[in-house]
């Protein structure tokens, strides 16, 4: 069910700063979401972020996450979506930053479907889009792209009653940070906090080439599903 702006602009408790006074100029949804938590080594995860972001940490634990999902209705503020352009799958890693105390994610790969889409959002983004082939079913995710293999089989699982304050840290981020510029300030966006239920993989294969060293991705420290969220971006 698709939720008036006005309500998620309005639910704001769960943030941990206010949402910007200026208007918000992307709308987006990311649906049928599905995360891979892995606890990494600091040292290495250092030599991977730009040195004006601090890597973030809870209870002394570095993380990196693979989030695979599908992006839906992606249009600017005052447009409609285009369906060929505003819906396609995504698969991203990503880790966690703050910046002058403002915890964000920062991205070391993002990869998406469709060319079109994945060249303006590059463009528009400044973020690490790149195009791969991805198929997705209802409980099955498959790429094979020039940075990554996945093959992901899953089933959800129950609801998550109480979030823990790690499932918390490790989801409920509203910055994002290219990297390129140190004086750069976060993209801001907004959601309705994450609905969040177990998830059992029946297959679970997954590689990042440039990452090896730093991760054992075939076996992740916490995982998740959730049906998804209505997003609103700032520039």
């Amino acid at each position: 069910m698709i939720e008036p702006i006005e309500s998620i602009l309005h639910t704001v408790d769960h943030r941990p700063w206010p949402i910007p006074k200026h208007s918000w100029f992307w709308y987006q949804e990311w649906n049928e979401v599905i995360f891979m938590h892995y606890q990494v080594d600091g040292k290495r995860l250092r030599e991977l972020v730009p040195r004006h972001l601090e890597l973030d940490q809870f209870d002394g634990e570095h993380w990196v996450s693979v989030v695979a999902f599908t992006m839906d209705r992606v249009h600017p503020r005052f447009t409609f979506p285009i369906q060929f352009l505003s819906t396609f799958h995504e698969v991203n890693l990503r880790t966690y930053v703050t910046r002058n105390g403002k915890p964000g994610v920062y991205f070391l790969s993002i990869e998406a479907e469709k060319i079109l889409t994945t060249l303006f959002a590059r463009f528009a983004s400044g973020l690490p889009y790149q195009h791969s082939p991805i198929k997705r079913t209802k409980h099955s995710y498959r790429l094979r792209g020039k940075r990554c293999e996945i093959g992901i089989e899953f089933l959800k699982k129950d609801k998550i009653g109480s979030t823990s304050p790690k499932e918390l840290w490790l989801t409920e981020r509203y910055s994002l940070y290219r990297g390129k510029n140190p004086e750069e300030t976060a993209m801001d966006v907004h959601h309705k906090p994450w609905e969040l239920f177990q998830v059992e993989f029946m297959k679970l294969n997954l590689r990042y080439a440039a990452y090896d060293g730093l991760v054992n991705f075939g076996n992740p420290n916490l995982s998740h599903y959730s049906p998804g969220v209505q997003v609103l971006a700032w520039l």
